[in-house]
């Protein structure tokens, strides 16, 4: 069967071959379908949106880890969102770390890619020892957490939909530019740098520039899984 996305702003559709309905169930925040298919494994949707794959769709990953770009072997790093554990994952395999700490609001998701992106979970158990998880909301939990201090974080999200929107919001950069550490690095995923640069690599620029962030890039990757298969992440430091 051919799994579809429909893309309404820029009337397409993309789809995946797939063999079979792993499993479907709809969280308080979002519907969850997992897929399997012979050529990119198990797909897992949100939203009727292709999220991750099991093979052929590193490229997102990938570019997140470029830019990581900090010497520090000791560094500490906040994940808002990546309930599949996939950028833990290949953070785990190239870089050195002292602490990840995951701030995932849907249960329901980790549940599901525990079971059918398992390898996303395997860790030594010294790796294991330097993850924490947290079951919250990722602007709620940044607001009470102003002691905390990190060399990186990344905003591992959907695009700004009625929950998300708020991870684009000048309070929000507020509150993350306040447990960022000098020369730390801030990480977006911004959406299509066709579809999206209006409504959301713009205003996201203008906000952190409000916010004081500094050495704001765009940069650009293949996606094919994604609409029209070119994403974006905005990187900024703060000074």
């Amino acid at each position: 069967m051919l799994v579809k996305e429909y893309c309404k702003k820029s009337n397409t559709f993309f789809g995946i071959d797939c063999q079979k309905l792993l499993y479907s169930a709809k969280s308080k925040f979002q519907k969850i379908k997992v897929y399997s298919s012979k050529i990119f494994g198990n797909v897992l949707m949100l939203d009727n949106c292709f999220m991750i794959t099991e093979k052929c769709s590193d490229q997102y990953h990938d570019e997140c880890l470029r830019l990581i770009d900090l010497k520090n072997n000791k560094i500490k790093i906040l994940i808002i969102g990546g309930g599949d554990f996939g950028l833990v994952k290949k953070i785990s395999e190239e870089k050195k770390f002292d602490k990840i700490d995951i701030v995932e609001i849907d249960n329901k998701l980790i549940i599901a890619c525990k079971k059918y992106f398992k390898n996303n979970f395997k860790f030594n158990k010294s790796i294991t020892n330097k993850i924490s998880l947290y079951i919250d909301d990722g602007y709620e939990w940044v607001k009470k957490r102003n002691k905390l201090k990190y060399d990186v974080i990344i905003i591992d999200c959907t695009d700004p939909n009625l929950i998300a929107k708020k991870l684009y919001s000048n309070i929000f950069y507020k509150n993350i530019n306040n447990i960022l550490k000098k020369n730390g690095i801030f990480i977006q995923q911004s959406g299509s740098p066709i579809l999206d640069y209006k409504e959301i690599i713009t205003p996201t620029i203008k906000k952190l520039k409000n916010n004081n962030f500094k050495k704001i890039i765009i940069s650009t990757f293949y996606m094919p899984i994604y609409p029209l298969g070119l994403w974006s992440f905005i990187k900024s430091k703060k000074p």
